[in-house]
């Protein structure tokens, strides 16, 4: 499997169905494209895609500092490298799922995933709680 296969299997959802990875932050966001070539930003710990239009409006979108705060992950990300050290190749660091769905952004809530598995777990669970209000309550489990 590959990391475009795993963005169509489990954000499909959202309508989008790309060809091609653009770019990968340290925290694995992704900048995607599809045959049209429409950017779209793929933000697993905010279980978003968030569609940028052409090349160059997403270009224009990635060089403000809300974005670049966003793709590097700040203080957040420099924290948890402190603490867990440089992931290795096709790992990335993010938070962990359960303090994801809560909005626990901290240091200590980081771990490493591998890519491929954070983008198709946060797309999968995206989906489920999709149409849930906010502040709603939400049980995991996990089934083999």
């Amino acid at each position: 499997m590959n990391l475009v296969n795993a963005v169509n299997d489990s954000w499909a959802w959202t309508g989008i169905s790309i060809n091609r990875i653009r770019a990968q932050s340290p925290m694995g966001h992704l900048v995607v494209s599809d045959r049209e070539e429409q950017f779209f930003y793929l933000d697993p710990d905010g279980m978003a895609v968030i569609a940028l239009g052409s090349n160059d409006q997403a270009q224009t979108h990635l060089r403000t500092d809300e974005a670049k705060e966003l793709w590097f992950g700040g203080e957040l990300y420099s924290k948890a490298l402190e603490r867990l050290g440089e992931p290795p190749q096709g790992y990335v660091l993010n938070l962990e799922l359960p303090a994801m769905i809560e909005g626990r952004y901290s240091p200590e809530n980081m771990w490493t995933w591998p890519l491929e598995e954070l983008i198709r777990v946060t797309g999968d669970v995206a989906r489920q709680i999709s149409d849930l209000p906010d502040g709603a309550q939400v049980e995991l489990e996990v089934t083999d």
